[in-house]
């Protein structure tokens, strides 16, 4: 229900009530009226008049205690009158300080809080179906959000200090040997590498790259020719000179078949000398990345002089860039990376929930303990705030707002003491009676 209706409600109630409450003192009034009229021609019409007498005195006295709460009855400043208003900051320090020493009790809040097993109540909630669909989504699309709380010079600047204060060359080394090896396992290098190959190949293919090709071969001939005329210029000598330049064209068209061929034997055959000798050269890389004293020596000379380069700074901060535009695309996907990692991570936690009870009491006593320590420090600042919010209302929002909240209840201490005072004032009247006897 929207607030304005709820407050249009309890106005209507609190009109109601006070309407009832009046229409008593009235009433009360009227029997006051007639029977002090007729009492001479009805003398027992002294009892109701005894109990009208009474019921407006309680009900005069019951609405000038309630009005006084909120204003100065019939507008006059009597002492001690619009209690609230004049009170305000008083009751709102109070009630600042009610609420911090009653509710804001961090060793109870923090036993609360255990007791109801937050970490295994979140992981149910959000492996259910239904809410998957809502939280994973909304998740996902505001991760384009966090990454642009980071600026590219602010990554590449975090970079170049996180090589140069924690990276010696021997960690260094030992950091790229782990890459390696990663990339290795995953099979990453592999694929980058046919993917190349295969590149290579169709480059090879295409007429324009050949004839390109053909003319640095030819070139270089040319350049053999001059620098070892023992070799070349021997076999050029022993042959027609109008042949020599489709010889030059036969040899390169050779030499490129050759390289096509043997770009598609190393594809189409796992176990060529081509993969043998390029895994073991990556696992000597790995093995000297990670021991060899003289390769460490060499990546912490080069570190500093890397780290500080100007196209290091521009490539990071490129690549950064990239990465966010990259994930403001992906985001909207389907299925989006982003959303995979989260589902694999989230998928992890209920593995780990299920298979480690311990971990989740652990999680549990720490989330209770940091909600101590949170309210310890916070409590006063969450009372203060709570008085402050009371001493900013204005005088007529705060009466109006505690009237809407307790003024219908208001209103039967007024019905209540018609009735009653009424009912005393009879037995008055009885008691006064009897003592006349």
């Amino acid at each position: 229900m929207p607030a304005s209706a709820s407050v249009n409600q309890q106005r209507q109630r609190l009109r109601r009530m006070r309407f009832f409450a009046t229409a008593l003192l009235l009433l009360a009034c009227a029997l006051f009226i007639f029977s002090s009229l007729n009492i001479s021609q009805y003398p027992a019409l002294a009892y109701l008049k005894a109990f009208a007498e009474a019921a407006m005195v309680g009900a005069l006295a019951d609405w000038f205690a309630v009005t006084a709460l909120f204003r100065h009855p019939l507008g006059i400043p009597i002492p001690h009158t619009a209690i609230l208003p004049q009170k305000q900051d008083k009751i709102a320090d109070e009630l600042g300080r009610f609420i911090e020493h009653n509710f804001l009790l961090d060793k109870t809040i923090a036993r609360h809080i255990h007791h109801l097993n937050p970490t295994s109540k979140v992981l149910y909630w959000l492996s259910q179906p239904q809410n998957q669909h809502q939280w994973q989504p909304f998740l996902t699309r505001q991760i384009p959000s966090l990454l642009h709380t980071a600026t590219g010079k602010d990554i590449a600047r975090f970079c170049t200090q996180l090589l140069n204060n924690q990276y010696s060359g021997a960690r260094l080394g030992t950091t790229l040997s782990s890459i390696l090896t990663l990339i290795r396992q995953q099979n990453i290098d592999t694929s980058l590498l046919r993917t190349l190959l295969r590149q290579l190949r169709r480059w090879l293919h295409d007429e324009q790259t050949r004839t390109q090709l053909e003319q640095s071969l030819l070139q270089w001939v040319g350049t053999i020719e001059k620098s070892d005329p023992t070799s070349w210029d021997r076999l050029k000598a022993s042959l027609k000179i109008n042949l020599t330049a489709r010889i030059d064209n036969w040899v390169a068209d050779k030499v490129l078949n050759w390289a096509e061929s043997y770009l598609q034997a190393i594809l189409s055959n796992p176990q060529h000398p081509f993969w043998r000798a390029y895994r073991k050269q990556i696992l000597y890389s790995e093995r000297q990345l990670r021991r060899n004293h003289r390769w460490h020596k060499r990546l912490a000379a080069g570190r500093q002089q890397f780290a500080s380069s100007t196209a290091l700074q521009h490539s990071l901060r490129d690549l950064w860039e990239s990465f966010i535009i990259w994930s403001e695309n992906d985001v909207y996907r389907v299925p989006s990376w982003w959303q995979q990692q989260i589902n694999r991570f989230f998928n992890h936690l209920q593995q780990q929930a299920q298979h480690n009870p311990r971990l989740m009491r652990r999680l549990n006593t720490r989330i209770s303990m940091f909600t101590r320590t949170a309210v310890s420090l916070y409590k006063h600042r969450a009372a203060q705030f709570i008085a402050d919010k009371v001493k900013s209302w204005d005088n007529k929002q705060m009466v109006d707002k505690i009237e809407l909240s307790v003024g219908r209840d208001l209103q039967f201490i007024r019905i209540n003491g018609t009735v009653v005072g009424g009912c005393i004032g009879v037995l008055i009247y009885l008691l006064s009676q009897w003592l006349k006897l």
